[in-house]
Formats: structure tokens, C-alpha cells, sequence
């Protein structure tokens, strides 16, 4: 072979074991999610991809998923994420609309229960839920609420911390229960009632708790199974949830494909690794959330998350249709 035609064979061969194949993508494959987002779950998806493909994953966190999912949008023409996580029910028909999603019914489908499908069509597929609730700090709160109108009384005044709705997930689902509760007749009059008592708003989950834990507030916006860490890790049932009214608003949470991802299969190999047994029994004691599989028994310490008799969520045709003009009225009375 003379030296043209070897020349030539290398440069094939360069592209070829450049070029992705085997297993081998040029890049890692690239997870976008939030930043309260359990590191014991990020470390155990990066080994079991490490291992089991020998495939890099990193992980790219934000705030909250308003801002995550801007990110998306600013990326679509050029996708710099392969999966993201954490895109909830009620952000499913902004992601729809931006077309930075694509589907994927994964292999364990058939497990999940079937009331915590919001997408028939997988665009985002349901890993995950929990209730949105208020949480109390039992040694600092000496009379506790019963109901949503409670949180109104003056003896609240500056005791409660709540998330923004325009950045924060939790935050819009309980602008979401006010409209449930209340309806487009009550729920700004609820707002402005409400305001005086709140010590502040944050732009996500992780900062509002942290102040809370600091003792700046006895009442905090948060999930039904955030008493169960303290529980394990402090060994302490001083932080309670609050279920008000009996009911709550149900937050699902989404795993799904990036549009225009250049690992697709590595990228379907993680949404039905996160539905895996495997994976979903670490969900409640990492995450905090229950896990969406109907075959999977919860811990013992999950004797101390809310219990919800009835739930308060509005059909995702609902949300979708008004939830930008509610979102604008709930900002103008804050303004105001």
C-alpha cells in the first residue's frame, strides 16, 4: 500500500473512532435539571452510566425550572443538553409550545400509575411526585394553621415564605391551588390579603427552605415530604407539613429528551434507567418525593410526609389556556 492510499486510511479511521461510534460520544451526555436536584441521585445515574456504557454523564443544575427551561429555549437551534429533569405537569404546555422536547414512550411505561400520566404522549415522562404544602416549624409556631384563609390572620404577619410562581414550580402550583380554591373571582383579593403576612418571595424552593431552617420564618411553601429529612438526618420531627383545606395540589415531575439531542440512544437509555426499580427506590429518601412506580413499597419514615385526602389540581387544559394571564394579574397585585 503506498503512502497516499495508508494516509488516506488513517484519516478514515480518525473520523470514524472520532466520530461517536461505539459508544463513544465526542461529548458527554448532558443532563439539565435544578439545582435542589439530590447529588446521591446524580452520583448513582453517572456510575450507572460509567458502568454499565462506559458513557460520561455531566449534570448542569439552575435555581428552578423557569430558568432551566429558558435555557432551553435560547439553546433550541443549538441543543447543548440531552435530557432534562424536573419539567413538571404544569410546565409540560410551555415546553410543548417552545418544541424543545421530544417523544418517548419508555419500556416501563406500563408501570407508573396511571393518574400520574400528564403527557399520553411522553414528550415528558412522570418519575416522580409530591404535594405542595406549607411546612411549620413546631417550636417557633404556637398556634398552627387549619386552613388557607388562616394564613390571613394577623398573628402570620411576616411568618411565611413563600416562591415565585413566574420562576419557581412550587411557587406557580400554589398560585394554581389559590385559583382551585378561590377562583379567578377570589384569588387576587386572596393575594392581597396574604401579602402582608409574607416575610419574603424567593426566585426558588432551595432558597426559601434554607431561610426557613434558619429560623427566619416558621412557615415555608414547600413539599408534604420535606419533615421525612429531618427525620433521617436529624433525627428530629421538629419540621411538620401542613395539609390545609384536607386536600393539596399534586406536583408531578418529568424526565425527557431534548430535541435535536446528538445521543439519542444514550439519552433513552437514561429515561428508562430513572423509571428502573433500581433507581426509583432511592427517590423517596434522596429526593423526597414518592416515586411514580405502582409496585414499589414506601419506607417507614414516610409515616411523617402529608397525607392529602383530596387533590386540588386543575386539568392541564385549564392551566394551559390562562395560566400566562394569571401569572400576570398575580404579578401586578404583587407590584402593586
Amino acid at each position: 500500500m503506498d503512502g497516499k492510499r495508508w494516509g488516506f486510511l488513517v484519516f478514515l479511521l480518525l473520523v470514524f473512532f472520532g466520530s461517536g461510534c461505539f459508544g463513544r460520544p465526542e461529548r458527554p451526555l448532558t443532563v439539565y435539571t435544578y439545582s435542589s436536584f439530590p447529588p446521591t441521585l446524580v452520583e448513582d445515574i453517572v456510575r450507572h452510566f460509567q458502568e454499565e456504557y462506559e458513557v460520561t454523564v455531566e449534570f448542569k443544575s439552575f435555581s428552578d425550572t423557569g430558568p432551566l427551561l429558558n435555557q432551553l429555549a435560547q439553546e433550541k437551534k443549538d441543543p447543548q443538553a440531552d435530557v432534562v429533569i424536573g419539567l413538571d405537569n404544569n410546565y409540560l404546555p410551555k415546553a410543548l409550545a417552545l418544541g424543545v422536547l421530544e417523544p418517548y414512550k419508555p419500556q416501563a411505561a406500563g408501570g407508573i400509575r396511571s393518574d400520574l400520566v400528564f403527557d399520553p404522549d411522553f414528550y415528558l415522562t412522570p418519575f416522580d411526585y409530591g404535594f405542595v404544602v406549607f411546612n411549620y416549624d413546631s417550636e417557633r409556631l404556637a398556634q398552627t394553621p387549619t386552613s388557607h384563609r388562616d394564613l390571613l390572620r394577623p398573628e402570620y404577619k411576616g411568618k411565611i415564605i413563600i416562591e415565585n410562581p413566574l420562576t419557581s414550580s412550587p411557587g406557580q402550583v400554589f398560585l394554581l391551588t389559590t385559583i382551585a380554591l378561590y377562583g379567578e373571582e377570589g384569588y387576587l383579593d386572596y393575594w392581597r390579603a396574604l401579602k402582608p403576612n409574607l416575610l419574603t418571595i424567593t426566585s426558588g424552593w432551595d432558597e426559601a427552605y434554607g431561610i426557613f431552617t434558619s429560623g427566619e420564618a416558621p412557615l415555608v411553601l414547600s413539599y408534604g415530604a420535606s419533615p421525612v429529612y429531618h427525620l433521617i438526618y436529624e433525627e428530629s420531627e421538629r419540621y411538620k407539613a401542613l395539609v390545609l383545606d384536607g386536600g393539596a395540589y399534586a406536583q408531578i415531575e418529568g424526565v425527557g429528551i431534548v430535541k435535536g439531542t446528538p445521543q439519542p440512544e444514550n439519552a433513552r437509555r437514561l429515561v428508562d434507567y430513572i423509571l428502573s426499580p433500581e433507581f426509583q427506590t432511592l427517590i423517596p429518601e434522596t429526593q423526597f418525593m414518592y416515586p411514580v412506580r405502582a409496585d414499589l413499597e414506601l419506607p417507614a419514615s414516610f409515616r411523617v410526609a402529608a397525607r392529602a385526602e383530596r387533590l386540588f389540581n386543575l386539568s392541564p387544559a385549564e392551566v394551559d389556556a390562562n395560566l400566562e394571564r394569571w401569572l400576570s394579574a398575580w404579578e401586578q397585585v404583587m407590584n402593586e
